[in-house]
């Protein structure tokens, strides 16, 4: 069958499909999750990503722990499901793909923990990129220099051809023509330093929804020839139909679940039902096998990385208070025991855990006593951290709020730098509200 005869097949295929009228809720959900699962898995696995669909099902479903993957493999698994997920929630109307739009998905969808890279995400690339083709030859991509002008040159066009099948015109492009063109120009841009197989699988299904064709996706053992059609076109000028013939199989395959959906048959393959077994076993023992309980060494490591490092920020930035009042007193120690300190390393001296010694808790305290500048009302002011042990988990209060309000995180889970300047800034805001609520009682 040839690409136009394909194509045929798509219009009567999706003509079929509206003559159902709206869909159920069932059925919708039904096949919204086939194509999630199926599309998270095989676009990221094609970039590299370690997670098995049965442990991308998990991290869809919430559990956002993997057990021995990669922290970036789950988070950007999580952000590109959370990204198509609002995609496919749109549905057929309006196509608005801009720069803007572009920078934003691969936000959602990229993960790193390296500054460097981190700083690139969702910037146009600083720097070449090319890949190694399946004959083992270099492909170089458009230069850095290039990619504003030819990603600005790309969405004009596609923005005039939309308009062209939006007045129906003679020249005008098939819709599905139109999202695998857009495929062929993006990917050979390759605009980002990294992400681009992903972003563009997003674009181009973007596209086809709002035309109201289903996502197409890439099966593992459809990735070789996927690659090989780009690198024949890229490298060596060859003629984009085998490309098209390709993809548009894999858009009838994606329509025929929908219609198999729509008569109530099985859309699930075959061994589906192993695949919920094992997820459904890992969800019962993800807890425990990620928990790390309570000892001295776990304790130890959220004190020295995590408390230590916010209170002494937190030292730090409230200091700007102090010339406002006569004295300060800062209180740090296990439950049962405080010392005043006046450095951090102080507390570290301090505080002394024994081998044997389960500590439930430590606390820090900054207080602000006599306020200066408002005659008679010398009043006080005071912070409190608080971190309190449990046999799994440990839980942060911050001024003492409420239990069912504190932040809980398993051992394992540190304070990032963004949690700790965001804890620092709402320390700060915290003592301002207190020194305006006891001046306003004047």
């Amino acid at each position: 069958m040839s690409y136009t005869d394909k194509l045929q097949q798509i219009d009567a295929m999706k003509q079929a499909i509206e003559n159902y009228g709206k869909l159920s809720t069932e059925i919708l959900n039904k096949i919204n999750y086939k194509f999630r699962l199926e599309w998270n898995y095989t676009s990221n696995s094609m970039e590299g990503n370690s997670l098995t669909k049965q442990e991308t099902r998990s991290v869809m479903v919430g559990n956002i722990t993997v057990e021995g993957k990669p922290i970036k493999d789950v988070l950007e698994i999580k952000g590109h499901d959370e990204v198509i997920s609002q995609i496919i929630k749109m549905g057929k109307g309006e196509l608005n793909i801009s720069e803007k739009r572009i920078k934003e998905i691969h936000k959602g969808i990229i993960h790193e923990e390296d500054p460097e890279k981190k700083a690139q995400i969702g910037l146009w690339k600083a720097v070449p990129n090319y890949l190694t083709n399946y004959k083992n030859e270099r492909f170089d991509f458009t230069a850095p220099a290039d990619v504003p002008e030819k990603m600005h040159e790309l969405i004009n066009w596609l923005n005039t051809e939309k308009e062209k099948i939006q007045r129906n015109d003679k020249d005008a492009p098939h819709p599905v023509q139109l999202a695998l063109q857009f495929h062929l120009d993006y990917i050979t841009i390759h605009p980002f330093y990294d992400g681009n197989g992903r972003t563009v699988r997003i674009l181009t299904n973007l596209i086809l929804i709002n035309y109201g064709y289903p996502p197409l996706y890439v099966k593992e053992n459809e990735k070789e020839r996927y690659y090989q059609y780009l690198a024949d076109i890229q490298g060596y000028g060859g003629a984009p139909d085998l490309f098209y013939d390709f993809m548009a199989g894999l858009l009838i395959r994606s329509m025929q679940i929908v219609l198999d959906a729509i008569e109530g048959k099985d859309i699930e393959e075959p061994d589906d039902w192993e695949k919920k077994l094992a997820l459904l076993k890992k969800q019962l023992s993800a807890d425990e096998e990620v928990k790390i309980t309570r000892s001295v060494v776990a304790v130890l490591e959220i004190i020295h990385k995590s408390a230590f490092p916010l209170i002494e920020k937190v030292m730090a930035k409230l200091s700007d208070f102090d010339d406002l009042f006569a004295e300060k007193k800062i209180d740090f120690g296990g439950k049962n025991s405080q010392y005043l300190i006046e450095t951090l390393e102080q507390a570290k001296q301090n505080l002394k855990i024994k081998n044997d010694e389960h500590m439930d808790e430590i606390n820090f305290s900054y207080s602000l006593n006599g306020f200066k500048r408002a005659g008679t009302n010398t009043f006080s002011v005071r912070i409190n951290l608080k971190w309190q042990f449990t046999q799994f988990k440990y839980y942060f209060f911050l001024n003492h709020n409420e239990y069912n309000k504190a932040i809980a995180r398993l051992y394992h889970q540190l304070f990032t730098d963004n949690e700790i300047n965001s804890f620092v800034s709402e320390c700060g805001n915290e003592l301002l509200k207190q020194i305006e609520f006891q001046l306003n009682r004047k």
